[in-house]
């Protein structure tokens, strides 16, 4: 098999990174250089949003289900063979695990207090394991690797910690549990919330520092013949609205964009063809599962991979087609180019898109008619039962694209 001939790819998916923790998107929190050098070698998705904020349903996107085909067959009938390597147990026990040719052994730490060092996090842990499957990938390999990210152990050293808080800032806290449950601002101890803040920033600084890794393992002779992508299958709420972490019981603040709106990003294989696609910005609106048909393009040839890609990187979006439709629950949120709705039963909230970032202002009562608009269109999708959003579907030019 010729280097031209050789496919390969690897997908790193870190539960619970939102898009808001990466200076590529944005935030000027705290520094983040090897997400800033991968959004430099690829083509970065602006507005890539989570299709549920439950960790299994969002892998029945990712995965499909045993209803239909799935995409790991059929890469898998073609000739490629996926392999997995997980911390979280529950995707291991999802039905479409079985497709994996090889499924990797792993065994969590469950460290319960902050490591001595780097190296001795369980972060560091994962990502050893995840740089060996990454050496040692065979050609014609389909690597999955998915890490707990924010929603295992926050073991982050302390001194780290200290590192990152503010001369002012209370000691940061001893505790690595992720915090999860309702903060309210009005009664609730703001050191609290920076505590979070805290540990968390160190948590990512981690992440940041092991993607190193996998970026130096690119530019050896493996990147010729090997696409990486980066994404997250939801995002980390710090109190935006009112909720902290994984809280089941709050669906309807768990479907705001701190919770949603992700990271996405695919970098393309060092050879020709393929450099025009390279340090470039999508803003179609998508979700991260489209990961799972680009790759079944790369994976069909070189001509159906760059046309997908040219279609992204170099089209303007198609406002009328392209649209986020989230479940958690009872509650359904939709977004397209002009609005975002979050819906309950008679509890609603809309928000002017892309001007409302963070979703603050609620104009559900000055918009009737949008809302009853979007509603009809969720409505409609599920009724017809289609998981995905499904191909030939158009919205009405008064969603798609607010007119000023």
């Amino acid at each position: 098999m010729s280097g031209t001939e050789i496919r390969n790819a690897v997908v790193l998916v870190i539960d619970q990174l939102g898009a808001n923790f990466l200076g590529a998107y944005g935030s000027t929190l705290f520094e983040t250089p090897n997400f800033n050098r991968l959004a430099a070698e690829s083509l970065l998705f602006d507005q890539a949003i989570a299709a549920s904020p439950n960790l299994v349903q969002a892998y029945d996107q990712f995965w499909g289900n045993s209803e239909e085909k799935n995409w790991l067959e059929t890469i898998g009938e073609a000739g490629y063979s996926p392999v997995l390597l997980s911390d979280a147990s529950e995707l291991l026990l999802h039905d479409s695990s079985k497709y994996f040719d090889r499924i990797l052994p792993f065994e969590k730490l469950n460290n319960d207090r902050p490591a001595g060092g780097m190296e001795q996090t369980e972060l560091a842990h994962f990502f050893a394991q995840a740089a060996q499957a990454i050496a040692s990938l065979e050609n014609g390999s389909c690597l999955w690797l998915h890490s707990s990210g924010l929603s295992g152990a926050w073991d982050a050293p302390l001194e780290l910690r200290n590192q990152l808080a503010n001369s002012e800032d209370p000691e940061p806290p001893h505790w690595c549990e992720p915090p999860s449950g309702w903060f309210d601002p009005n009664h609730d101890d703001p050191d609290q919330l920076l505590s979070y803040q805290q540990v968390c920033a160190a948590q990512v600084t981690l992440i940041d520092d092991f993607l190193g890794v996998v970026l130096d393992l690119m530019e050896t002779g493996l990147g010729k013949s090997t696409v990486l992508c980066l994404l997250s299958p939801r995002g980390y709420p710090l109190g935006e609205h009112g909720i902290v972490g994984s809280d089941p019981t709050h669906d309807f603040e768990q479907c705001h964009g701190e919770s949603l709106h992700v990271p996405m990003m695919i970098r393309t294989p060092d050879r020709e063809g393929y450099a025009s696609f390279r340090s470039l910005r999508s803003g179609a609106l998508v979700q991260p599962s489209l990961v799972t048909q680009l790759l079944q393009d790369w994976f069909s040839g070189d001509e159906p991979m760059q046309e997908a890609l040219r279609h992204f990187a170099f089209q303007f979006p198609e406002k009328n087609k392209e649209v986020a439709w989230t479940k958690s629950g009872d509650v359904n949120a939709l977004q397209t180019h002009a609005w975002k709705l979050i819906v309950e039963g008679d509890r609603t909230s809309l928000y002017v898109k892309p001007d409302d970032r963070w979703e603050v202002n609620d104009v559900s009562r000055r918009c009737p008619s949008i809302v009853e608009s979007m509603e009809n269109v969720i409505k409609d999708l599920t009724e017809s039962g289609v998981i995905l959003w499904p191909e030939g579907y158009e919205l009405s030019a008064e969603l798609a694209d607010r007119q000023e």
